[in-house]
């Protein structure tokens, strides 16, 4: 038992201790995000509080779903950005910069920006047309037959980007990053890992293409320490999904959102 302990408290020491701590917070962070971010366990939970109205809010609104998505965002962003932007400058002292948030723009960034976006727009045309791609996308749903374009859905972009900006922040900046000294290239890898897994649930062609998207995007963050064509990569392609999905549906514009419903 002593032979036991000694070899597990060296082995211990032969950790790096933020590589460790980045990983198990993934593990504990992506796990209260799937559970937190359920409106109904929250309703259920705040049931009989004085929080018991905000918790039929977020779960039963009856014009639109946007509470439920805006709680939904509200959980991604605590524990995509704000604990962890929390543990990088309070317990690890270090600089927000280093993970991710360079300010300077690499050369060529625009180039490959639109490179990136000329190659990913007739790809996520195509998966519009699909029935997995109809039967999850947008994430917004509007009940009370008000149309698409408008406020809600100006609202309900604004924050799917804030989302965005976490979670490129998380995966790219936190976790590259902060596996970058111990594992070199390899965190690349590893942060695609639960990447993929996040993606769980959507259509199928979506999640695979989250692992090249990880890997290429993790690449150019651990390149060169920035985060920014990931995230204005990732909110072009999102608003496009959305619109191709409202306009498959015939409910993209006002004239045919009463139709619709």
């Amino acid at each position: 038992m002593k032979e036991t302990i000694v070899r597990l408290k060296a082995d211990i020491s032969a950790l790096d201790r933020r590589a460790v701590i980045a990983l198990i917070y993934t593990a504990v962070g992506l796990t209260c995000i799937y559970y937190f971010k359920n409106v109904e366990a929250v309703r259920l939970f705040l049931a009989g509080s004085s929080l018991e109205d905000f918790g039929h809010f977020i779960a039963n609104s009856h014009d639109n779903n946007l509470p439920a998505l805006g709680w939904w965002v509200l959980i991604v962003t605590i524990f995509y950005l704000l604990l962890p932007a929390l543990l990088i400058k309070f317990v690890w002292q270090a600089k927000l910069k280093d993970f991710g948030l360079r300010s300077a723009i690499e050369p060529g960034f625009w180039k490959l920006l639109a490179i990136c976006v000329i190659v990913m727009l007739p790809l996520v045309y195509l998966m519009s047309l699909t029935e997995g791609f109809a039967a999850k996308y947008p994430f917004l749903q509007i009940y009370n037959g008000d149309p698409y374009i408008g406020k809600t859905l100006l609202i309900w972009e604004l924050i799917y980007f804030l989302q965005f900006f976490g979670l490129e922040f998380f995966f790219r900046g936190f976790l590259v990053h902060s596996l970058k000294p111990a594992l070199g290239l390899y965190s690349i890898v590893v942060m695609t890992v639960p990447y993929c897994m996040i993606h769980f649930g959507k259509p199928m062609p979506e999640t695979l293409s989250a692992v090249l998207a990880g890997i290429f995007l993790g690449w150019l963050s651990y390149r060169n320490g920035s985060i920014w064509l990931g995230l204005i990569l990732h909110c072009v392609v999102a608003f496009s999904m959305d619109i191709f999905a409202l306009l498959h549906k015939g409910i993209l514009f006002p004239m045919n959102a009463g139709l619709a419903n």
